[in-house]
């Protein structure tokens, strides 16, 4: 996002029905309700654009309305974002090594169970430029 453009931050709050609770706090007369949240997010986008006509940046927090699950939930996002970085650092770390051993004349289903990951992994990291 550039420096000119606006944030608006949206409250989506989940219902007893199972229906996302969407308001934005910079414009409480924007609201909206939807089983999606996806959803909801494109609909608020929609609605702000028509108020404000500006670039903007949406920054969405969600409430399940209980904070223990809601903590056990960010807990699980913050894993999964962990892991996924961890895998970029183990793939980045691999795939020299996987160059080099290929180099060596080791097949690249052996280089792969040499570097626990697949062959077909393996050719693509040998792909990567």
């Amino acid at each position: 996002m550039n420096s000119t453009s606006r944030s608006f931050h949206v409250r989506a709050v989940l219902t007893t029905g199972g229906l996302w609770q969407g308001s934005v706090d910079e414009l409480p007369e924007v609201t909206h309700t939807h089983r999606s949240l996806a959803q909801l997010e494109s609909r608020l986008q929609k609605k702000i654009s028509e108020t404000c006509g500006e670039p903007f940046e949406l920054v969405m927090v969600t409430s399940t309305g209980d904070t223990a699950f809601d903590d056990q939930l960010t807990r699980a996002r913050d894993l999964r974002t962990q892991a996924d970085d961890l895998a970029r650092q183990a793939r980045e770390a691999a795939q020299p090594l996987a160059k080099r051993l290929t180099a060596l004349g080791v097949s690249q289903r052996d280089a792969g169970r040499l570097l626990s990951v697949s062959g077909s992994l393996v050719a693509a990291m040998l792909s990567d430029h």
